[in-house]
């Protein structure tokens, strides 16, 4: 058994999972929108995204975690 799999409830990690790809898209978007001026991108948009980055490894780690190895693709 994974390490990481009893530490959030299926339902939780879907949650948390949404919530992050969100965060992301409107990080992204603003990114983008700032790309597209001149000024360059605002000191809270370079910590957000440092940010965000971060703490994906935890967020990947606990998907890494709680997926299925089996070939055909379901749980044994």
């Amino acid at each position: 058994m994974a390490t990481l799999t009893n530490i959030l409830p299926a339902q939780t990690r879907k949650i948390v999972y949404t919530v992050y790809s969100l965060i992301g898209l409107g990080l992204g978007a603003f990114q983008a929108g700032f790309g597209a001026l001149d000024n360059g991108s605002p000191g809270w948009m370079k910590v957000s995204l440092s940010v965000y980055a971060f703490l994906g490894t935890a967020v990947g780690a606990t998907a890494a975690s709680n997926t299925h190895t089996s070939r055909s693709g379901r749980e044994a």
